[in-house]
């Protein structure tokens, strides 16, 4: 008898395992909403199943997987439980994708494949919330799924300036970045670009693409990576046109313009790589008020001056002269004093 209930034991943990159901009533998955989530595996394979309804009137706006693990015999079972202690969901908030003020969902299919990317990925659907119910986003998944299949790759939500930014690694020093623009449920490619830093130079070389007046228009910039700089002055004009770096790297000194727009490139550097430095000679001299270094680039006569009071850098195009003056400031131009750089003249 003993031996007869060991095996019907034994043959119930055994179906059970290979039969497993759970089901789960989340109430702070999103606020506002209620999620249903219930799972089955059968013989390994897991099937899934997600339901959202609207708490107000009770209205189901998003509907996913197996349906039949809806069905009331598996619902009823159903236990209420937060969010964060499930640890097999394959749902979460992504964040608002539209910028529209509504938070959107996106769901992983149970399996990954090697399809082609650098590694086994699980296929990716992301439903946007609009005012009526969840839509799946063939667009968007797509660039979601395609920033993921590559190494290294991130899909970012840029919210202050309403885009998408996908990045990934083509090797040690290869990055490549696009950035989307979104209308509704529809991704549509700005710019795509890639940043060189096996250039030897502080500045990592950009070519790529952008869309303008209703085409793509390549382009070339430069960037620089402002943490890893040796910085001796930086500061933001007050014009909010951009940001200048002064730094040093080994026994050279740089001057680079950031520009303040959504890519933050480099669009001047002087010099542009330590080769130029011969070329690109700065001149500080001490004033009675403050300190002033000057240097030139074609016909274009620029001086960054310091006082107690100030900073900015004066440009003189042809005789005219330009002030912009900077704000917070960092760093001081008294540290060129002693400074020993190959393109340093001191006045």
């Amino acid at each position: 008898m003993k031996l007869k209930t060991s095996l019907l034991l034994f043959v119930c943990a055994a179906f059970y395992n290979a039969n497993a159901q759970k089901a789960y009533i989340i109430n702070d998955f999103m606020k506002g909403y209620t999620l249903y989530f219930a799972q089955q595996t059968v013989k390994s394979e897991i099937r899934e199943y997600y339901k959202i309804t609207e708490n107000q009137n009770k209205k189901i706006v998003l509907e996913y997987g197996a349906k039949e693990l809806s069905k009331s015999q598996i619902s009823k079972t159903a236990r209420t439980v937060a969010f964060k202690s499930i640890t097999d969901k394959n749902i979460r908030v992504l964040g608002d994708v539209n910028f529209d003020g509504r938070p959107d969902v996106v769901i992983h299919e149970t399996e990954a494949i090697d399809d082609g990317c650098y590694t086994p990925q699980a296929t990716a659907h992301i439903y946007v919330n609009t005012s009526t119910s969840f839509i799946s986003s063939q667009s968007i998944s797509d660039v979601y799924n395609g920033a993921n299949c590559m190494r290294g790759g991130s899909f970012d939500i840029d919210t202050k300036n309403k885009r998408l930014i996908t990045t990934s690694l083509g090797g040690a020093a290869l990055h490549g970045i696009e950035h989307y623009s979104v209308s509704g449920t529809e991704a549509k490619l700005l710019s795509s670009f890639e940043e060189d830093g096996f250039t030897q130079t502080p500045f990592y070389k950009i070519t790529g693409k952008k869309w303008e007046k209703n085409k793509y228009v390549p382009f070339t910039s430069l960037s620089a990576y402002e943490p890893d700089l040796d910085k001796l002055l930086v500061f933001d004009t007050k014009n909010h046109k951009g940001r200048i770096l002064l730094f040093k790297v080994d026994n050279v000194l740089y001057y680079a313009f950031r520009q303040n727009d959504e890519y933050k490139f480099v669009s001047f550097a002087h010099p542009v790589s330590p080769e130029k430095a011969n070329k690109a000679v700065f001149k500080f001299r001490k004033q009675n008020t403050g300190k002033e270094l000057e240097f030139n680039s074609g016909n274009i006569k620029y001086i960054l001056y310091e006082t107690p009071n100030a900073v900015g850098i004066k440009i003189n195009v042809n005789g005219k002269i330009s002030d912009w003056q900077g704000m917070g400031k960092k760093g001081t131009l008294s540290s060129l004093a002693n400074a020993k750089l190959v393109n340093l003249v001191k006045e």
